[in-house]
């Protein structure tokens, strides 16, 4: 069955690009649209976060190294050229730690001790100023796209909602749930958006509404103010029972979105993508798609980080293959072998691309493909192998028996049982030293300098230095130096 299958229609597919960690150089990112557009890409869900060149009373939110106006307005030309549609992604409720962790704004948290939420709307006062904020952050991000027809105002995991003690004596004295708050501050975000770019679409997270009842949506205006993106990133979809039934009365099977993700959803600080399980993943979300073949659009996530302070996921580079293996999923309606052989072909691979990297950490090393920023992908498998082979002899029988830590502190050693051992971390070593100038030199050029810096020093140089503390103390206490 063909992508046109679907209600006799092409599947609108967004790629959504995670600037909250290793963010594109704008040149690297304007080599990656013609690509996007021949993978079958409609556009771009752009969640700036810190990277945004926020202005006025807001300056502090932009990291150093953050995008200009400039830079904003010539991704936007660029995508036109190749007829992709951007939609900012603008967080206004929770995963707000780039905002709250700043001191002008602590006082609007949900927690005092936690960033990650802010206080629902229903508890602002004009001291307070939760509506000026969330109401600048969306006018600053409208005003640099002046093309804007979809903004994404995101809203899932309000973490702490209705946990700060201003919020439940709200809740009991007017007789209200957390979810009645919710909806009603996503209403005002929404209505915000809308006011001012006449008929903007309002795209929202669904999770924080997924038992909410009819009633409950239509009193608060949903079914006329937003369209709900429904994500699940499993190999198996989880929803609530009767919720997509719920969502289809408020709102219609074509104006719900759907969810699923290319890159961000294995692990918190996994370094390679598991092709495969992406695969599932969408291959899962096509079984609703012919439940629901009127289905608005799909965003396909690539998370980057699990939030502004968790470590870095894959690299964009590095999950590249698997974007274009989840495209193919729904340009030809499932993963066949040929599927398989033709992405692998537009990678420039003869074999077949690895689905499963972690599980080939020995034998042959892969095929090299061939793509903007392949370079980061092979080296980033290079690493994964070492990092292997690391945690191997660390973890090992030889090193527990022969090179504990009280054995080396004592010098209490055997040179014929540690020489194999030392020899062995010392060329992990030196390969993975090699490897780190190469990789801080690609990293800057494509994913900035501060994404050069946090990726080496986080993975690798704790490893170096490990083996060079170990090697030096091995060998001075054994007067080898």
């Amino acid at each position: 069955m063909s992508e046109s299958a679907l209600g006799g229609r092409l599947l609108p597919k967004y790629v959504h690009l995670d600037m909250k960690g290793g963010p594109p150089t704008l040149s690297y990112l304007l080599t990656l649209l013609p690509m996007f557009k021949e993978w079958g890409t409609t556009g771009l869900v752009v969640e700036w976060e810190d990277m945004f060149p926020w202005s006025g009373s807001l300056s502090m939110l932009a990291r150093p190294g953050h995008y200009t106006l400039g830079m904003v307005g010539e991704l936007l030309r660029a995508a036109e050229q190749h007829k992709l549609e951007v939609v900012p992604l603008v967080q206004t409720f929770g995963h707000m730690e780039f905002v709250l962790k700043h001191e002008q704004f602590k006082h609007l948290r949900e927690m005092e001790m936690f960033p990650n939420s802010m206080m629902p709307v229903a508890v602002d006062s004009e001291e307070r100023g939760v509506r000026v904020l969330v109401t600048e952050m969306v006018r600053q991000v409208v005003a640099a796209h002046p093309s804007l027809t979809t903004i994404h105002i995101g809203c899932d995991e309000v973490w702490c909602l209705g946990q700060s003690g201003l919020t439940r004596q709200h809740l009991e004295t007017r007789g209200r749930s957390v979810i009645d708050v919710f909806l009603e501050h996503t209403a005002m975000v929404a209505t915000a958006a809308r006011q001012m770019r006449t008929g903007v679409k309002v795209l929202v997270w669904d999770d924080m509404m997924r038992t909410a009842s009819v009633e409950q949506l239509l009193e608060a205006g949903l079914d006329k103010l937003v369209q709900p993106v429904i994500w699940s990133y499993g190999q198996v979809l989880a929803f609530p029972p009767g919720m997509l039934e719920r969502y289809q009365s408020v709102w219609g099977e074509g104006n719900i979105w759907g969810g699923s993700a290319w890159r961000g959803a294995t692990g918190s600080n996994m370094q390679a993508t598991t092709i495969r399980h992406h695969l599932d993943n969408h291959l899962a979300w096509l079984s609703v798609l012919q439940e629901m073949p009127d289905l608005a659009g799909i965003v396909l996530t690539g998370w980057a980080r699990y939030d502004h302070y968790a470590t870095l996921c894959e690299l964009l580079p590095v999950s590249l293959p698997s974007l274009r293996c989840c495209l193919a999923v729904f340009s030809s309606h499932g993963w066949t072998p040929d599927s398989h052989k033709q992405c692998s072909a537009s990678l420039s691979l003869q074999e077949n691309l690895m689905l499963e990297p972690y599980m080939f950490l020995t034998g042959d090393e892969p095929e090299h493909p061939t793509f903007p920023g392949s370079n980061v992908y092979s080296m980033v498998l290079a690493y994964v192998r070492l990092a292997a082979q690391f945690n191997d002899i660390m973890n090992s029988p030889a090193r527990a028996t022969w090179l504990n830590q009280w054995q080396v502190e004592r010098g209490f050693l055997n040179p014929l049982q540690v020489q194999v051992t030392m020899h062995e971390l010392a060329l992990i070593g030196s390969r993975l030293k090699a490897l780190s100038k190469s990789m801080e030199k690609e990293l800057t050029d494509l994913l900035h300098d501060f994404t050069a810096d946090e990726w080496v020093h986080t993975n690798i140089t704790p490893k170096t230095m490990e083996i060079d503390q170990l090697v030096s103390r091995v060998r001075q206490q054994l007067k080898l130096d």
